[in-house]
């Protein structure tokens, strides 16, 4: 019996240590969502914040357990409850050209950061985040492929920097794409199509879809979950080919638990055995938890290194971005459907 009150007092103990730290996550990434409802987006503002606090006050040892099980463990777990945002409905509503077409953009843009980032002077490791934030799911995409592809002391940095960057980049297509689409005199469906394609945040493609109209928000919504269920795939392929770049040796490399986790959820998604309250609570999860480890990011961000991340990798997301509408539009254009 003492000894079970010994083992639970350790567990108190142990979670008490991750408490101060992960409070500060919280409060962070609650005000950043209220800052987003009247500006901007809940990561870019957590991942400020974050910054703001780094630079202003000295973080006391007791806070930086909290602080780094939010930037890494709930980050995980956040990217892991996107894979139940994929269900039969992202499949159904697309037809074989578009889904193929859809894959083949993907497939693009990861190769085109892996070939030109390094022309650019970009690691391939951020070359290949950088890519995934925009032919994936944004911030999504950038903390999944961070997770394993960087290492080493910048890799905190550049997985700040990359997100924000792509934040901001996504908040800007979302005003910029919808108009042009309507210039371009696409119907709602391939409006939504494009719009769902070419955006690199969910909910930017989302916001820019029904800004067009229901069906166009629609189309892009589910055009949007298609690209998002094709984060596991592409992290298994690209991360093998890194793997015999490096080493030679051509090996499968072993998924990360969450990729795992993020598998599971679509499948069981897939076959229907996930209630729709479920999914829809799951989707909200999910972003929370992005943003409350952007905060935790942005606190122990090497804030005064952040020069040295340099204009190549803001240069490379808006060229993949820009090859990415084009891609998407040119098959509205050559393949006209809805």
């Amino acid at each position: 019996m003492l000894a079970r009150l010994m083992q639970i007092s350790d567990s108190a103990s142990t979670a008490w240590r991750y408490l101060p730290g992960l409070a500060v996550c919280l409060a962070i990434a609650s005000m950043s969502l209220w800052l987003a409802q009247c500006a901007g987006t809940g990561v870019v503002w957590a991942l400020l914040l974050g910054v703001a606090v780094a630079s202003t006050v000295a973080i006391r040892a007791e806070f930086v357990p909290g602080i780094e099980l939010a930037s890494k463990h709930v980050l995980r777990i956040g990217v892991a409850l996107l894979g139940l945002q994929i269900s039969q409905e992202t499949l159904h509503a697309l037809n074989v050209a578009s889904v193929i077409w859809l894959c083949a953009s993907v497939i693009l843009i990861l190769a085109a950061g892996w070939i030109v980032g390094p022309l650019l002077g970009i690691a391939r490791d951020l070359s290949m985040v950088l890519a995934a934030s925009v032919a994936i799911c944004g911030a999504s995409a950038a903390a999944a492929f961070a997770m394993v592809f960087l290492s080493g002391e910048n890799s905190k940095r550049d997985m700040g920097c990359t997100i924000g960057l792509v934040s901001l980049l996504s908040m800007t297509a979302m005003l910029a794409y919808a108009p042009l689409t309507h210039a371009m005199g696409l119907s709602p469906q391939a409006a939504g199509f494009v719009l769902g394609g070419s955006i690199q945040e969910v909910v930017h493609a989302v916001a820019a879809g029904y800004s067009v109209s229901a069906g166009a928000g629609d189309m892009a919504t589910l055009t949007k979950l298609l690209r998002v269920a094709l984060l596991a795939p592409m992290l298994f392929l690209f991360g093998a080919a890194a793997t015999r770049a490096q080493s030679g040796v051509s090996s499968l490399p072993l998924l990360p638990w969450f990729l795992v986790v993020f598998t599971l959820f679509a499948l069981l998604n897939l076959f229907g055995f996930v209630p729709k309250p479920l999914e829809t609570v799951a989707a909200g999860v999910s972003r929370f938890c992005l943003v409350v480890a952007l905060a935790g990011i942005g606190i122990m961000l090497p804030w005064r290194n952040l020069v040295s991340y340099g204009w190549q990798p803001l240069a490379l997301l808006i060229l993949l971005s820009a090859l990415l509408l084009a891609f998407m539009a040119g098959f509205v254009i050559l393949m006209p459907f809805g």
